[in-house]
């Protein structure tokens, strides 16, 4: 696709910026930002500001978000023509794609409430007003604005991408309503003896339900919006009429003797901004709440997805931005099982080395065969679950992590969640676990040592067990990509580890073992040497021979089976 991509040199990128007649940024918006030509233009003397950028090209939205500034950049949407929340930003740079950059200058300045605009423009745009918009904008310019042409503004020996056209860099200044809303008929009033200025009268609108929850929930946004707008424009003239009548009591005692400096309007942006800030962090999380996708994820890739999320809650909130954002959900939902697979088997293997067993990995190179790992599907053990300060309880610490595993094994079940939970045998029956019985849940038999806090898991499903180690296996490179990769003593290795492991550490694995989460990468170098020796000498006596570890070079589409089918 072409987004008619053409970096703004640096020398005019910083000519744009010098237009601006107010340097005090409190938000800036960028509505075609690229990566970042301009917003890199800065002037060094701006102190740090909030800057919130559209992009069409969504490949660019991780340069942006990374750009080595002083300044937060946003990334707050796509298609800047499809915003329609602007009264918040007192700044807007652009430099957008010249076949449309009328309709960006006249967006703009439809969804800005006070403010300026500086634009990049192909001064043909304005030289020949052929169509009713440009005429608009020649006559936007004439009335609040002005414009400067630079010949050859992207020749230059600074430009990335060069075209011999003329540019017209357009300033325009929007004034809001507040300074006339604020002040208007206060004379009149005054001089009548009408009594306290009227108060706002406001209309309530039944809401109409649109035909879908997530169109519902941008027009409860959409309203909450005009309605903070209104209040912000009363609080203004609130404000100005307090002013008028003079000093508070606090204020001739010198508790607070000293005005802001800054007008009504800019007053009124600033406080409008942050009340859309929060109106539209509300709004996303009611989105993910709503969604309740999180419910089902361990607590950490429920960490990953709100980290992930600070960056979403800056797109403006619209329809289509909500249906990308639950799409999205969607697509990586199999990335986000699989880290959670994998955070199960990193907490089960942590502290304890005997729940592991070890088999020759898929992949090597010229220092070291990958060491393999897998779980024991009789039986593994957790230590470190103590019991809380109230009595026939655990930790909060250790009930999350029953219910981290929970989760993890209903995944793997295909179930929303067990009918006996860990988490409800730890709850629910504390007094017989702590008296040494061995209870049931849906997936373990389990046994709590009160006192050294050590739980034992003898898990009830061997089919769940195996579907663990092939995906963590696959995710972590140890097995193939498909099952006809390698040769048959692989997986006769493979499907034995648990069988011959109490051979290994007799052979001096156990040692090496208890050390490797502890070891640096030159150290486990030499440790998986040590343990790929010790494997050999027991796959021979156990009569598997040496396999190739190497993918053979011709696969067919029919042979590539998902493991976590298998």
């Amino acid at each position: 696709m072409d987004f008619q991509f053409y970096p703004t040199p640096i020398a005019l990128a910083q000519k744009a910026w010098a237009k601006f007649k107010n340097k005090d940024f409190s938000r800036v918006l960028e509505p075609s930002a690229g990566q970042g030509d301009l917003l890199k233009a800065i002037p060094n003397r701006v102190r740090p500001m909030n800057i919130d950028a559209c992009e069409i090209d969504m490949g660019m939205h991780d340069t942006l978000r990374k750009l080595d500034s002083d300044h937060k950049v946003s990334v707050v949407g796509f298609d800047f023509l499809a915003m329609n929340q602007g009264a918040m930003y007192s700044h807007v740079i652009m430099n957008p794609p010249f076949a449309h950059g009328v309709q960006h200058v006249l967006h703009a300045w439809e969804i800005i409430w006070d403010g300026e605009i500086v634009a990049i423009l192909n001064a043909e745009t304005l030289r020949n007003p052929f169509s009713a918009e440009r005429r608009q904008l020649n006559e936007l310019i004439a009335r609040h604005g002005s414009v400067e042409f630079i010949e050859g503004g992207f020749a230059g020996t600074d430009a990335l991408r060069k075209t011999n056209v003329d540019v017209a860099l357009v300033w325009l200044k929007k004034t809001s309503e507040v300074g006339s809303f604020v002040v208007a008929d206060i004379l009149t009033r005054m001089k009548k003896d009408e009594g306290p200025v009227d108060e706002p009268q406001f209309v309530q609108h039944d809401l109409i339900i649109p035909a879908t929850m997530i169109e519902n929930f941008v027009a409860m946004f959409d309203q909450a919006v005009a309605a903070a707008r209104e209040s912000v424009k009363y609080q203004s003239r609130a404000e100005f009429l307090g002013n008028r009548i003079g000093l508070s009591m606090s204020e001739m005692m010198g508790e607070r003797n000293e005005r802001n400096g800054e007008s009504a309007s800019q007053k009124a942006t600033t406080l409008f901004s942050n009340i859309y800030m929060d109106l539209k962090d509300r709004a996303w999380t009611n989105v993910l709440r709503t969604a309740d996708f999180t419910s089902k994820l361990s607590s950490g890739a429920q960490k990953k997805v709100h980290e992930s999320f600070e960056q979403i809650k800056q797109m403006q909130f619209t329809t289509q931005n909500v249906h990308g954002f639950l799409q999205g959900i969607l697509e990586s939902q199999g990335s986000i099982q699989n880290d959670m697979v994998c955070e199960a088997f990193d907490l089960i293997t942590r502290y304890h080395s005997d729940n592991l067993c070890y088999y020759k990995g898929w992949k090597s190179n010229d220092k070291h065969r990958t060491l393999g790992m897998r779980l024991k599907t009789t039986r593994f053990v957790i230590p470190r679950c103590g019991e809380s300060y109230f009595r026939n309880s655990i930790t909060y610490g250790s009930r999350q992590m029953m219910r981290d595993i929970d989760k993890v094994f209903s995944l793997l079940d295909g179930v929303e969640e067990p009918e006996v939970s860990l988490s409800w045998l730890f709850d629910k029956q504390m007094d017989m676990l702590c008296s040494g019985e061995r209870l049931s849940s849906s997936y373990f038999d389990v046994r709590f040592y009160p006192g050294v806090g050590t739980v034992h898991f003898f898990p009830k499903r061997k089919d769940l067990m195996d579907r663990l180690n092939l995906i963590v296996g696959k995710q972590r490179q140890w097995l193939p990509p498909n099952v006809d990769a390698v040769s048959k003593p692989f997986w006769q290795q493979y499907e034995r580890a648990e069988s011959m492991d109490r051979q290994l550490r007799a052979k001096g694995a156990e040692a090496i073992m208890q050390r490797l989460n502890w070891m640096d990468e030159s150290e486990k170098a030499v440790a998986y040497g040590k343990m790929n020796s010790i494997l050999t000498e027991v796959h021979e006596k156990n009569g598997i021979s040496d396999f190739s570890i190497e993918c053979k070079p011709e696969t067919t589409a029919n042979q590539q089976m998902l493991l976590l089918a298998a």
